[in-house]
C-alpha cells in the first residue's frame, strides 16, 4: 500500500477497472464496414477545397447505398436507407444533379415507361434543417434511425458549418471536440451505419489530412476516421485520402464522369499522379535515352521551371529515376 501523503483528504470513488486478462477475454463484435473493405461504420469527417466535389462524391456514394449498387463503381455495398441533409445548395441543386446521375432527360419528368418510370430510389431521404448538433439534431437523427429507417446504412450531413454554432472560446481544441462528441456517442449505437460530416479545409499551407481540415484537432479526436477530397491544378483527377480508426488507410485517385457519377482510376503508382505528371511517367517510358526537363517541356508544351520541379520531386518519391546530372529517365520495371 502507498505511503505516500495526501494534501487533503478525498472522497472515496472508484474506477470501474478491468484487467487486460478480463479484456483479452472479452469476445468484440466484428467492425461493420459500408464500403467495400475500405470505410467501416462510425462517424467520419470528410474535408475538401471548395468547388473540388465533395458533395457531389457522397450525393454519389448516397445514391449508390439507396440502390445496392457499388459505390464509386468499385466498392461492394449492402443496399439500406439514407439520410442526407442538404443544408447548402438548396432542393433544385440536388435534384439536378440527381436527375444527371440517374441519366433521365433534362426535362424529366415526361413520358417515361418501364424501369426508367420510377427511377428515384425511395430509401434516399432528403432533408434540411436548421437544427445544431448539441442541441436538438442528434435527436432528430436518432428519431429517424429509430423510426421511420428500416435498415439505416448511411446518414450524411452537408456540411458541418450549417449544424454548428460560431463560437469564440479560448479553448478550440475543447469546443470543436465537443461539436462533434454527442454524434460520435450516438454513431455507436447504430454499429452497421456509416454516419459522414462534409467539412472545408482550412486556409493554411498544411500538407497533412488532419492539417487540412478546418478547425482544430479536436474534430478528428472526436472521429472514428478522417477524409481529405483534393484535385491537383490542372488534372481533372481528384485524390480521396482516408484515415479510419479501425481499417487501413488508403488513398484514390477519382474521377468524375460526365453523369457526374464518379469512379476510381487505380491505386497503382501511375494513377495516384496528376494528369501532367502521368504525362511525364509516360514520356520517359516511350523515350529510349533519358531526358532533360527542357526537352520534357517542349515535348508536352509546359512551362520548364514547372518540369523540372516536378521530376526532382517525383525522383524524391521514386516515380522517375534521375539517370545523370540533369537528365530523367521511368523507373526500371
Amino acid at each position: 500500500m502507498s505511503t505516500a501523503k495526501t494534501p487533503k483528504s478525498y472522497e472515496q470513488i472508484y474506477f470501474d477497472i478491468v484487467t487486460a486478462q478480463e479484456l483479452v477475454a472479452t469476445p468484440m463484435e466484428p467492425i461493420q464496414m459500408v464500403v467495400g473493405d475500405i470505410i467501416p461504420a462510425g462517424l467520419f469527417l470528410i474535408a475538401g477545397d471548395p468547388k473540388v466535389g465533395k458533395s457531389l462524391l457522397f450525393q454519389d456514394l448516397a445514391l449508390a447505398i439507396a440502390t445496392g449498387e457499388k459505390a464509386w463503381g468499385e466498392y461492394e455495398v449492402e443496399k439500406g436507407d439514407v439520410l442526407y441533409m442538404a443544408n447548402e445548395g438548396g432542393d433544385r441543386s440536388f435534384r439536378d444533379r440527381l436527375i444527371k446521375m440517374m441519366d433521365l432527360p433534362a426535362d424529366f419528368p415526361g413520358e417515361l415507361t418501364g424501369d426508367a418510370a420510377e427511377p428515384a430510389p425511395p430509401g434516399l431521404k432528403i432533408t434540411k434543417t436548421d437544427l445544431l448538433l448539441g442541441g436538438k439534431l442528434e435527436s432528430a437523427i436518432h428519431t429517424w434511425l429509430n423510426e421511420t429507417a428500416t435498415d439505416p446504412r448511411l446518414v450524411i450531413i452537408d456540411t458541418l458549418a450549417s449544424v454548428t454554432e460560431e463560437t469564440g472560446g479560448s479553448n478550440r481544441h475543447l469546443e470543436d471536440y465537443k461539436a462533434l462528441a454527442s454524434l460520435a456517442e450516438l454513431a455507436t449505437g447504430w454499429p452497421n451505419t456509416l454516419f459522414i460530416v462534409i467539412h472545408h479545409t482550412n486556409k493554411g499551407e498544411g500538407t497533412s489530412v488532419t492539417q487540412r481540415i478546418s478547425g482544430s484537432n479536436g474534430l478528428a479526436a472526436a472521429t472514428d476516421g478522417i477524409g481529405l477530397l483534393t484535385r491537383n491544378v490542372a488534372s481533372p483527377n481528384c485524390t480521396f485520402t482516408l484515415i479510419p480508426r479501425n481499417a487501413e488507410e488508403c488513398e484514390l485517385t477519382m474521377q468524375r464522369g460526365h453523369n457526374l457519377r464518379w469512379g476510381v482510376l487505380g491505386d497503382d503508382e501511375v494513377a495516384q499522379l496528376s494528369g501532367a505528371r502521368q504525362q511525364l511517367v509516360k514520356l520517359l517510358e516511350a523515350s529510349v535515352e533519358p531526358v532533360t526537363p527542357a526537352a520534357a517541356a517542349k515535348e508536352l508544351s509546359l512551362e520548364a521551371p514547372t518540369v523540372r520541379k516536378a521530376l526532382v520531386e517525383m525522383a524524391k518519391k521514386g516515380q522517375v529515376t534521375k539517370h545523370s546530372h540533369g537528365h530523367y529517365v521511368a523507373v526500371a520495371s
